[in-house]
């Protein structure tokens, strides 16, 4: 399937939704799709797995599949021929999961616009909402627009540095007699690798909030 050409990485599950490993995932010269898995991995108790394939250019993308023809690559992996029978859901670049989180973060400026050097270098700001493609901060005081920040996001595979755009900004009902604004941020120059690790976060939260 050419849409998942760039994907390497697949969570598999069993028909009850129930994850059964992390598999790495390839294409052979035919472009037929293959998963790598542990020997011991279950590939003929279901007559089909539902997996999601995390491709950085396509997203995420949600199918049910059938595996089959086992060839043993080494004693520790096994490669299985993936079938897709149906592609039961797809979140494009342009179609980014926006999920709701409230999580703290230690920001700081890259980059302050003209006539802003009286705000901290630093500060705690605290999201409203998250998505592949920007995230949404609230703090006590405004961010210039067009001001650039950065953060790491706990809680990925790896903790993940991202750059991003104040795009937007509005003033918010006061906490506890302090001010808060409210600022709608985009990510700058995510590198494939990054955005693929986000992705697969954004989604983990997403499952989480589900069951």
């Amino acid at each position: 399937m050419d849409m998942l050409k760039n994907c390497r990485k697949a969570e598999v599950y069993d028909p009850s939704d129930t994850m059964l490993c992390v598999s790495e995932v390839f294409c052979d010269l035919s472009n037929q799709i293959w998963v790598s898995v542990s020997p011991d991995f279950p590939w003929e108790d279901f007559e089909y797995y539902n997996i999601i394939f995390f491709d950085p250019v396509a997203g995420l993308v949600h199918c049910q599949c059938t595996l089959s023809s086992p060839q043993e690559t080494s004693e520790e992996r096994l490669s299985l021929l993936c079938t897709i029978l149906e592609v039961l859901e797809s979140q494009q670049r342009r179609q980014d999961l926006k999920i709701p989180l409230e999580m703290e973060l230690e920001i700081s400026y890259v980059k302050k616009p003209a006539g802003s050097s009286d705000l901290p270098s630093s500060f705690t700001a605290v999201t409203r909402n998250i998505s592949a493609g920007g995230v949404y901060v609230i703090c006590p005081f405004q961010l210039p627009e067009g001001a650039v920040i950065e953060f790491q996001l706990q809680g990925a595979a790896k903790p993940l540095l991202l750059t991003a755009s104040v795009l937007r900004s509005e003033e918010l009902p006061p906490k506890k007699n302090i001010p808060q604004y409210g600022h709608g941020c985009q990510y700058l120059e995510l590198k494939p690798k990054t955005e693929a690790a986000l992705r697969n976060y954004i989604f983990r939260k997403q499952r989480e909030r589900r069951f």
